[in-house]
């Protein structure tokens, strides 16, 4: 009697740590895809920046308040010194920040 009681504690362990970790498995999944996503949308973001901007002057610069995706919503935002502040937020609240510095043509 007494085996079996362990025999179905040992079980039961082994059982809910298999769960535990494919559980964990699954959050780390999730969170690496949205990384991805935000991170593909501000490169695309910085390229967009840099491309409209390559011209420009600090006076005439170009810098959407937003730019709108199928996977979410780039915010971005200028100081006075060139950088961008580009802030990612997906679909499913996931959010990601970069700062972009627009290079001025020489």
């Amino acid at each position: 009697m007494p085996i079996t009681i362990f025999y179905l504690f040992f079980s039961q362990m082994m059982l809910f740590g298999l769960i535990r970790v494919y559980e964990n498995q699954l959050y780390l999944y999730k969170l690496t895809e949205n990384h991805y996503k935000a991170q593909t949308l501000l490169a695309y973001t910085d390229y967009w920046l840099q491309d409209r901007n390559k011209a420009s002057t600090a006076e005439n610069r170009i810098v959407p308040a937003f730019l709108s995706f199928e996977e979410g919503i780039v915010r971005c935002v200028a100081d006075a010194s060139g950088k961008v502040s580009a802030t990612v937020t997906l679909q499913n609240a996931y959010s990601e920040t970069l700062i972009v510095e627009i290079l001025s043509p020489e």
